[in-house]
């Protein structure tokens, strides 16, 4: 039985009235060609963000959007059905994602929340780029009015958890990331790659990572490529690289050996068709594709194709979770920490709760209040005797104020525990 508040009208089950939850898919859950289809442009979550909102229960809500995971916090007044049935509506590629999805209420999405901000729930455990993505879904959502305090709250606090755990803990020291494990792979393929020639495709942070990357490596001869020229000029010059048009793709695929991408684009941007006719032109020299990108920037068939290797991000994610060695002290520390300050965050839902329900219960004693005193003033001017007028007065707030909160009780008390039926009795209790 949920904590239960007994003020006549306001009776409130707090955990049916107040649930943070959480519906999801992420690496673990679900493969990427189920990923890619469940993901949300920076463009497109407004609209989304907008669109749950609507849905009727729903009072707040942040939609995270990110390579390895998609994920829809609520503040919400029933389980997450409405909102599967609105993904699930929203994109037509997968019949029932269902299968594929979780789903956590209070205390675990809380959980859930702070594990994924201090990276405990990452691909790349311990990574800190999670931590700059969820606030972005943080600031879109308070900037589009779909947060307020729970959410608002919730997540700021999950913020400072990950400071802490990423201060006090080594989760964060030395994780081997996806650039290290695309330059391993890649040098499996090569014996040496200082001699190669590379092409990023993309302009984002994990592309000017690539290019330090491969930088450190001695690769020398890199060119980027982007549909944005200004911005790719730029980052091409200070990275000291070179820089081409995203229209001489098929061009620049036949001059370079090695090829990562990490794009924004909603359908593959490197296809069967245009990997072929660059083989041919390329006498079938050894090709190493780093597709980063969710959905996919190239169109998995490739892998067909002799002498061409293709890695998705999940293919380096099954490389680091098989070489990987954290220290299990760290994800113990990590643990201890978030389980603290999930305790911490529901002292003040608790608190926020109460805070809630006497502001509720207030409004709800001012109403009858003013109705009736409104009537007796009335009664008054119209020449009522003040002895008349003082017992209806009287009688109504009495009659009033008792006969919900009489109906509740009889309805509630059977279904709770003892010691919760003595406290709701204490509270009518009189005073000696």
């Amino acid at each position: 039985i949920a904590d239960i508040y007994i003020f006549g009208e306001c009776i409130v089950y707090l955990e049916r009235i107040m649930s943070i939850n959480v519906l999801g898919v992420n690496h673990k859950s679900a493969p990427i060609d189920i990923r890619e289809k469940l993901a949300f442009d920076k463009n497109s979550i407004p609209k989304a963000l907008s669109d749950l909102k609507k849905i009727d229960g729903v009072n707040e809500v942040v939609l995270i959007s990110t390579c390895n995971r998609t994920e829809i916090y609520t503040e919400n007044n029933s389980d997450n059905s409405k909102i599967l049935h609105w993904l699930n509506s929203n994109q037509n590629q997968t019949k029932d994602c269902g299968p594929y999805t979780y789903s956590y209420y209070n205390d675990e999405a809380i959980k859930h929340l702070f594990s994924v901000t201090s990276g405990v729930d990452s691909m790349v455990v311990g990574e800190n780029e999670i931590l700059g993505q969820v606030k972005d879904a943080f600031r879109i959502a308070n900037q589009n009015q779909c947060i307020k305090s729970s959410l608002k709250r919730l997540f700021e606090f999950s913020f400072s958890v990950a400071k802490q755990v990423r201060t006090n803990t080594d989760i964060g020291s030395n994780p081997v990331s996806f650039m290290f494990t695309s330059i391993t792979l890649i040098k499996k393929i090569f014996d040496d790659i200082s001699l190669k020639r590379a092409l990023v495709v993309g302009s984002g942070h994990m592309i000017q990572l690539a290019i330090k990357y491969l930088q450190s490596n001695n690769v020398r001869d890199i060119t980027l490529a982007n549909r944005n020229t200004e911005k790719g000029k730029k980052i091409a010059k200070d990275n000291e690289c070179n820089y081409s048009k995203l229209q001489y793709l098929p061009n620049l695929i036949s001059m370079n050996d090695i090829i990562i991408t990490c794009t924004s684009s909603t359908i593959p941007i490197i296809g069967k068709g245009m990997m072929e006719s660059s083989i041919t032109n390329n006498n079938s020299k050894p090709m190493v594709i780093i597709d980063l990108g969710v959905p996919r920037d190239v169109e998995p068939e490739i892998t067909t194709l002799d002498n061409v290797y293709l890695y998705s991000i999940d293919d380096l994610g099954k490389v680091i979770e098989n070489n990987f060695k954290i220290r299990k002290q760290a994800l113990v520390e990590a643990e201890k920490i978030i389980d603290y300050k999930i305790n911490e965050f529901r002292v003040w839902l608790d608190q926020n709760h109460s805070d809630n329900l006497i502001k509720s219960y207030r409004g709800y004693i001012d109403d009858i209040t003013d109705g009736v005193v409104i009537k007796s003033k009335k009664m008054l001017e119209a020449g009522e005797d003040i002895d008349m007028v003082i017992s209806f007065l009287s009688e109504s707030l009495k009659n009033k104020l008792t006969h919900e909160t009489t109906a509740k009780l009889k309805e509630i008390l059977p279904l709770i525990d003892k010691p919760t039926a003595l406290k709701v009795q204490n509270i009518f209790k009189k005073k000696e």
